[in-house]
């Protein structure tokens, strides 16, 4: 018989931790089932450390309460990047046998970037003091997310904080990389489209009215195409600042407007409908929220302890808003999959290897499979959609520069054809 540790949800929906005695794997399974609990983790319990962890365990979910609460704005762009890189120093300092205090010690003492000298000098004071790694995070919400520290609580009870270290960076790195061919993927047709239409703009107005003052000196003119384009840019002249104030205007009564709770909700709910971007901004999400869920069942913390904090990183209202309802389900004692099928949150097939992963007791690899998934997804929808739009851009561009050009040469043409006679 052996000793395993698992992480179950009751009825209510109440994560509880516990230890069970089992001939294997399977069996502690059945046992916990017939407790009336759903196992979410099982892992054997190795040596006599098992009562210890036990209590930090304990320690752990008592201490949640005490957790200071993050920013509005959360931690991103420059921050997470800085805090991001001092993550990586200190994993390597650790892994190599530094216990986590030497280690930020000496980080204080050598690194030259202000930002991780900053998150280094803070640590090391707090830690100097008593304080645990992940305490003293907390101290930092704008270089550290809330639920970073929960996972490096999580590790510190077990014993175990370099894997959860390892896996807190891959988390970051995978979405700081999404979020660049995301916003990358909308940067190059844009830049396209700006090219071309400086190059549209050019033909317009400097190179057509050049050569039809030319033209009209020779006693010829422009040929119909040609006129309508000239009288089209120069529409396009008169009622240019009206329209630009125009979409001033209403650009900034959208940005009010979003601000409101329905604004923001009509207004995300909308962006997920757009052609082309709308599935590409659903599946970033997706991405970045079963990636964190995955991180954060591995170390144990609780699952409605985890969809609070994951809800608290989505950023497109209309998703955060339907994933609190069904975190609300949870909450009840619904199950996880059985809660984002009624509000339609994930594909079916991501639905039913969750329900496998919940009855198997693997609701982490589960979730971890299923953020592979959306990653694989999104790179494939990014790529398709630079493509398509790329080769939009271009194709309209090189329309209209050729159809200036045909106007030019042929008015040319004509004037030529009538002086040679």
């Amino acid at each position: 018989m052996a000793r395993f540790r698992y992480v179950s949800i009751d009825l209510k929906g109440k994560t509880l931790p516990g230890e069970i005695t089992a001939s294997d794997a399977k069996d502690a399974r059945a046992k916990i089932r017939q407790k009336g609990l759903t196992p979410l983790q099982i892992k054997p319990v190795g040596g006599g450390s098992g009562e210890k962890n036990k209590n930090k365990q304990k320690k752990l979910f008592k201490s949640k309460q005490k957790i200071l609460s993050e920013t509005k704005k959360g931690v991103r762009g420059k921050g997470e990047k800085v805090g991001l890189e001092f993550l990586k120093r200190l994993l390597e300092l650790h892994s190599s046998g530094m216990p986590v205090a030497d280690a930020v010690k000496l980080l204080n003492q050598r690194l030259s970037d202000p930002g991780q000298k900053e998150i280094a000098g803070v640590l090391w004071k707090e830690l100097a003091e008593g304080k645990t790694l992940s305490r003293s995070m907390r101290n930092l919400p704008q270089y550290f997310s809330e639920s970073s520290s929960f996972v490096i609580e999580a590790g510190e009870a077990t014993g175990n904080v370099s894997p959860i270290l390892q896996k807190i960076i891959s988390h970051l790195e995978e979405k700081r990389e999404i979020r660049s061919k995301v916003l990358g993927s909308m940067a190059y047709p844009l830049f396209v489209g700006l090219i071309a239409f400086g190059v549209v703009l050019f033909f317009l107005f400097f190179l057509l009215p050049q050569i039809e003052e030319m033209l009209a000196s020779l006693g010829g003119e422009l040929n119909l195409m040609a006129k309508v384009l000239i009288n089209g840019s120069n529409w396009v002249l008169a009622v240019g600042p009206f329209v630009l104030i125009a979409l001033l205007i209403s650009s900034g009564a959208i940005i009010q407007w979003k601000k409101t709770e329905k604004g923001g909700l009509a207004f995300d709910q909308s962006m997920l409908k757009l052609p082309l971007f709308g599935h590409i901004f659903y599946l970033s999400e997706m991405f970045q929220l079963a990636s964190l869920l995955s991180t954060l069942i591995w170390s144990s913390i609780g699952l409605t302890e985890n969809l609070r904090l994951c809800e608290k990183t989505i950023r497109n209202s209309y998703i955060r808003s339907r994933f609190r309802s069904a975190r609300a389900l949870v909450n009840e004692g619904k199950s996880l999959p059985d809660a984002l099928r009624k509000f339609k949150l994930m594909p079916l097939m991501q639905l039913d290897i969750l329900e496998v992963g919940e009855r198997t007791g693997n609701l982490g690899n589960s979730m971890e499979d299923s953020s592979k998934s959306f990653r694989e997804q999104l790179t494939k929808k990014i790529k398709t959609m630079t493509t398509l739009v790329s080769g939009g851009a271009l194709g309209f561009a090189f329309s209209l520069v050729a159809l200036v050009a045909i106007s030019i040469v042929s008015s040319i043409f004509q004037v030529s054809k009538s002086i040679s006679y």
